[in-house]
């Protein structure tokens, strides 16, 4: 690991329980992420990219094992380490994003109460009127209007596209130096999509964190990401700067994804996208 690397993935193998055996998922991964730098992580469903999204979380499952390798975050081991010290990471040092950020909200809690939780678990040190201000600038941050009114309003009384921000909101909260996206412009329009993909790229400006962005649209990867590693059958393929890998794509199945993207008119969506 150099100094650099804020995340280094060694020869990672991981299975899924099947029936009485175990089904491979990932097979001898390899790869890094560095501070300040943007992973863009492609593949088809069930090319095991969600599965490594979540190990880079520590997150441990009975149906899952791990059969070889390391993930190491800040010099950690995720799956050596205690599990209060890798418990302690995610959410404080590591956001998560999941595909439906919306599902990720306890309906029953007003977004306030949401924020509020997380920020005294995560961030003790803070007064109840510094929690309060967090948690308004954090709303204002994602583009949510009217951050007081917001924080007590409950999670279906936003669209999803809302949701979607409130949950970026609290995988922000904390600042985090590591965010992790799992699909997180998927099912949206194309106007929804590219106003998401400028908000990450204005959050990353000014907040100068690591982020891991998992799709299987290498169009928006190629928007948002420094270098783009592509999964296959729980292998990574290729990898590199992402216009090296989007523009010359040296792989048979990244030629196939990028054969499989839908084009729009470049000229026509901006003008959408900034109606909004």
């Amino acid at each position: 690991m150099t100094a650099t690397d804020l995340v280094r993935v060694e020869r990672l193998s991981a299975d899924y329980r099947d029936g009485a055996g175990w089904r491979p998922v990932l097979r001898d991964v390899s790869l890094t992420i560095r501070a300040g730098e943007v992973l863009g992580l492609a593949g088809e469903s069930g090319s095991g990219k969600s599965t490594l999204a979540a190990l880079l979380l520590g997150e441990t499952m009975p149906e899952r094992r791990i059969r070889a390798g390391h993930v190491r975050f800040g010099g950690i081991d995720l799956f050596a380490a205690p599990r209060d010290t890798v418990q302690a990471l995610r959410g404080r040092r590591i956001g998560f994003v999941p595909q439906n950020g919306g599902a990720s909200l306890t309906p029953t809690m007003r977004i306030g109460g949401l924020l509020r939780s997380l920020l005294r678990h995560h961030r003790p040190e803070l007064s109840s009127r510094d929690v309060g201000v967090r948690a308004e600038r954090v709303l204002a941050e994602v583009g949510i209007p009217d951050p007081p009114a917001a924080l007590r309003r409950f999670p279906h009384q936003f669209s999803g596209g809302q949701q979607q921000r409130i949950a970026l909101a609290l995988a922000l909260a904390c600042e985090p130096d590591l965010l992790v996206l799992d699909e997180p412009t998927t099912g949206q329009d194309a106007v929804i999509r590219q106003a998401m993909l400028a908000l990450l790229r204005a959050i990353r400006r000014e907040r100068h964190l690591s982020i891991l962005f998992v799709t299987h649209d290498l169009a928006t990867l190629a928007q948002l990401c420094d270098r783009a590693a592509v999964m296959y059958q729980g292998e990574i393929v290729e990898t590199g700067p992402a216009p090296d890998v989007i523009e010359r794509p040296s792989h048979t199945y990244t030629r196939k994804l990028m054969a499989a993207l839908p084009r729009m008119d470049d000229a026509a969506l901006a003008d959408r996208v900034a109606a909004q």
